[in-house]
């Protein structure tokens, strides 16, 4: 897959986990929901390091 539409599919799906998150603060979706998004997110940004860092 390019990097350009990876990123794109990326940022459609943080974009939805965000609104996930946010329904789960807010007590619509359960709030284990937005635990487990949250833990996504952190092991999302740290592998999107791990492989800008193995490019240069």
């Amino acid at each position: 897959m390019e990097k350009k539409v990876a990123y794109r599919f990326m940022l459609v799906v943080v974009l939805i986990l965000t609104v996930l998150y946010t329904l789960g603060i807010m007590g619509v979706v359960p709030f284990t929901w937005s635990y487990y998004i949250t833990i996504f997110m952190i092991f999302l940004f740290f592998a999107l390091k791990i492989v800008k860092r193995s490019e240069k």
